[in-house]
């Protein structure tokens, strides 16, 4: 607690008093946090609640530094944790605390709940959709979801939901008026029901070889997306991303959460919905899209295309009210991962030369340079935030948006496309013998990021980097030292150096641009790549944006039923 809070006591200094620099702040807490783990690990047999607290803490203030090694290892001995203490189940069937001889308080037992199901989240994240990552099986949650913070702050003990909307504990008795379980339950409850069904998405996205063509109605896509609107429209007005609930939210110290529950909606949105942007994400197994469903591809990007702005503009207000709000380790990148969509969109599927396009172009350079400008105020609580800064500004000088100057031509969906008949597994160089989860993630994902610190590498890593042809390389691919190179601001760098002083970026370069997340090489031709947003984190509970519509942007799915 001393590590996490020296940094915001440091920013509250920084903004009040003298100025402090970012790195000084974003540090100030590091010696706090190293007793705590030799705390932690000298005490690695003695299991108990504190300890595993303290562990959770620590974690995601590795997250916070970029230590995702540390983080990832703390990660596997957290739900061992879980695991010995049984924290998974309720303490006693005495849900109400109506015998006083049951042991535990209200308090603590709501207390156990939050911290499991902050357990269940964090592996959720570490996971990323890949089975072999993650721990905690929903299956095995048999405790109610957290209840609201009013009840919580009260100590009044009451009923909740289980993780499947509808559901309740068996145990419960019968008489009980379950009509009131759905209010007891707040931010938090949402927010984990929303991580589940991320976990399918992501789960889904690396599995597609195996999944129907997504315009089946029947279609995997189709019932994610589903489960997806019905998530969001399950929301109470006190939950929604409007004035009303902002400033309600902002007032009890909450706006940071609520800024986090949307964010994770549009993001997960952002991933389903990748499909439509095939080389954007390098999904080494997209659907071809017949000419007939070629409404229904537009249909994606242009969801794709407007989850992301709703990405920057719940951002953009969350900033407008308190720049510190934006405390949560996810935010940073699913700020990077929103330029990432908005400029792709702009110059590789609208065509620059039609008026529509340069005023959208108009309409969106604002909500990119309010990410930016996120991602600058991130860097005092964030090891990747500044990094992930410039990586976004960089993007956006090269791709000449700002001055409606982009290329006349317009790039493909997919700029690489395979010759017909091949297979490539045959004839794409780096493709492993084995499979690994460093195959299926994103280089920002909190596994691949710890990978990358391990000295000793097995061997499917060593058999080769690059399954692009050479022609989609970048010229530094040449240097041995290319593919070694983890670290985001390597990537950042080579951007910088590679990027014309006068004149309009090439096509190759916005290829180069958008198919190298910052700078890592191309992953092996049987994969599905991640988007990049599973940096892990904690629930941010320590803790909108302007409308023209009635209601926030929600996805749709007209074209399902067309064939």
């Amino acid at each position: 607690m001393c590590a996490l809070g020296a940094q915001f006591y440091a920013l509250a200094y920084s903004e009040t008093v003298a100025r402090l620099p970012s790195k000084f702040v974003l540090l100030a807490g590091a010696e706090w946090a190293k007793i705590s783990q030799r705390l932690i690990l000298e005490a690695i047999d003695t299991v108990t609640i504190e300890n595993l607290m303290a562990a959770v803490l620590l974690h995601d203030y590795a997250v916070r530094m970029g230590n995702f090694a540390n983080a990832f290892m703390l990660s596997g001995l957290i739900t061992r944790m879980t695991q010995a203490l049984q924290i998974n189940l309720e303490y006693n069937t005495d849900l109400l605390c109506q015998d006083a001889e049951t042991g535990l308080s209200a308090t603590d037992k709501e207390s156990r709940r939050r911290l499991m199901w902050s357990c269940y989240v964090m592996d959720a994240l570490v996971g990323s959709g890949v089975d072999q990552l993650t721990l905690v099986e929903e299956r095995d949650m048999k405790i109610q979801l957290p209840c609201n913070e009013r009840n919580f702050l009260q100590q009044r003990p009451c009923l909740t939901e289980t993780l499947e909307p509808g559901n309740w504990l068996k145990f419960i008795p019968g008489e009980l008026n379950t009509d009131t379980i759905l209010p007891n339950m707040g931010i938090m409850a949402y927010f984990i029901r929303h991580i589940s069904i991320r976990k399918r998405v992501l789960r889904y996205i690396k599995h597609l070889g195996d999944a129907k063509v997504p315009w089946d109605p029947d279609s995997e896509f189709a019932m994610l997306d589903a489960d997806c609107r019905a998530w969001y429209e399950s929301l109470p007005a006190s939950l929604q991303f409007m004035p009303d609930a902002i400033y309600i939210r902002k007032d009890s110290s909450q706006l940071g959460a609520l800024c986090v529950l949307h964010c994770a909606h549009y993001q997960t949105i952002c991933d389903l919905y990748r499909l439509g942007a095939p080389a954007l994400y390098k999904l080494r197994a997209a659907f071809d899209f017949p000419p007939e469903q070629q409404d229904f591809l537009h249909h994606l990007q242009q969801v794709l295309f407007d989850a992301a702005r709703t990405l920057a503009s719940i951002i953009g207000e969350t900033m407008r009210h308190d720049s510190r709000i934006l405390a949560d380790s996810w935010l940073p990148t699913i700020a990077y991962d929103s330029c990432r969509i908005m400029v792709y969109h702009l110059t590789q599927i609208l065509d620059p030369r039609i008026e529509s396009t340069r005023l959208m172009m108009r309409e969106t350079v604002p909500l990119l340079q309010s990410n930016i400008a996120a991602l600058k105020v991130m860097g005092n609580v964030s090891g990747i935030a500044e990094s992930l800064c410039s990586a976004a500004e960089t993007m956006l000088n090269r791709s000449r948006i700002e001055s409606e100057a982009i290329s006349q031509n317009i790039v493909p969906d997919d700029p690489y496309p395979a010759q017909e008949g091949d297979d490539p597994r045959e004839s794409l160089p780096g493709t492993p013998v084995q499979s690994a989860p460093d195959y299926v993630l994103n280089p920002l994902s909190i596994f691949r990021m710890a990978r990358k610190s391990i000295p000793e590498r097995h061997a499917p890593e060593k058999t080769g980097t690059s399954s692009a042809p050479n022609s989609a390389l970048p010229e530094s691919n040449a240097d041995p030292d290319y593919t070694r190179e983890g670290s985001i601001e390597g990537g950042c760098r080579r951007s910088v150096s590679n990027a014309p002083e006068f004149g309009q970026a090439s096509l190759e370069e916005l290829q180069t641009l958008f198919m190298s997340d910052l700078g890592w090489a191309w992953q092996p031709a049987e994969t599905a790549v991640g988007s990049g947003i599973e940096a892990a984190g904690l629930l941010p509970w320590a803790g909108g944006y302007q409308v023209t519509q009635a209601e926030p942007w929600l996805p749709v799915f007209p074209f399902a039923q067309q064939d």
